[in-house]
């Protein structure tokens, strides 16, 4: 009997002792604070106070058309179709006599379409407008003269040299007439030491063949070019070989300016536009047998062609400068 009860006494004391280790254990799991690193605490609590910065999500479109509405309220883009026209391509024959030229393939104009933007205030108000595009709807075929290299025995036009003096050059010289001046003429007159990159000196043959192809006086197609391109040393000259800034607007001009394959191409460009839509009334028959448009005509002297051809009304000032300038050299 008395085993049984140390039995049961003893048993009692087992359980009582297993329940007390539980307890600690439990007490020291969930009180007692464990021997963390000092290293990962500081870094857990640095992660805790880093801000992760919102720029990859900034709406940056949101913000370039909200600061552009405080300029422009509203934006209307159109569209509108020009002729593209052709260009001319000059290529040496030993068939013809030097100072001659004969057209072997005819030109043909192509259709480009323009789109432009126009920008308007809060108040309806037109403000600017610029062109965004531009697509060629219809190619045009390259024109092609054949220009002689056969020796002649008679100089061209040198009947036509003593009418040319500049005691004859006026403001009012009529344009849409060539100067008569023989091809050694014109370079003389165009080798100068401001041409630097010798571009009017070594092209001096295509004004002198745009006076026979378009019945234009060459000297004042020179001076477009002297003036605008200053004697070539112009990025758009230099970059795109074009001396006339020809399809630049005053908003972008290096971008909307038309890119040549070379001098002579933008040389006898110009030419054309003027004769065919500057210089002669409308029907006028001119190259090729065609009729000039006469669009921009107010006449065919240089200030009838600065009110449209230019917006600088000095424009046409600074150009008979130069006309003044190279008729004197002869």
């Amino acid at each position: 009997m008395k085993n049984s009860k140390e039995k049961q006494v003893l048993h009692m004391a087992l359980v009582i002792l297993v329940f007390a280790m539980i307890l600690v254990t439990i007490i020291y799991i969930k009180y007692i604070p464990k021997q963390t690193s000092y290293a990962i605490k500081y870094i857990e609590q640095d992660k805790a106070n880093i801000k992760v910065s919102n720029a990859s999500i900034v709406d940056i479109d949101g913000i370039i058309n909200e600061n552009t509405k405080q300029l422009f309220n509203k934006e209307e883009i159109y569209e509108r179709q020009e002729e593209l026209e052709y260009i001319t391509k000059y290529r040496k024959s030993d068939q013809i006599y030097v100072g001659q030229t004969q057209v072997s393939q005819e030109g043909r104009n192509g259709i480009q379409t323009i789109t432009m933007k126009k920008f308007f205030d809060s108040n309806g108000k037109f403000i600017k407008e610029e062109q965004v595009g531009c697509r060629v709807t219809k190619s045009s075929l390259d024109k092609i003269i054949e220009i002689g290299t056969k020796i002649y025995v008679e100089p061209k036009k040198e009947e036509n040299i003593s009418s040319n003096s500049n005691s004859n050059l006026s403001f009012d010289i009529a344009l849409n007439k060539p100067s008569g001046f023989s091809m050694e003429q014109f370079k003389k007159i165009l080798t100068d030491k401001k041409d630097v990159n010798k571009i009017f000196e070594n092209n001096s043959d295509y004004f002198y063949y745009i006076e026979d192809e378009y019945k234009i006086n060459g000297i004042f197609v020179a001076s477009i070019g002297i003036h605008e391109s200053a004697w070539g040393t112009s990025k758009i000259a230099k970059n795109k070989y074009n001396l006339f800034g020809y399809g630049a607007y005053d908003s972008n001009p290096y971008n909307g300016a038309y890119s040549f394959s070379s001098y002579s191409e933008s040389i006898d460009l110009i030419a054309r536009v003027l004769v065919k839509y500057y210089l002669n009334q409308p029907g006028t028959i001119i190259y090729d047998g065609n009729k000039a448009s006469g669009k921009y005509y107010n006449g065919n002297t240089i200030s009838s062609v600065n009110k449209k051809y230019a917006t600088d009304n000095n424009w046409k000032n600074a150009v008979f400068k130069y006309m003044q300038y190279l008729y004197g050299k002869i």
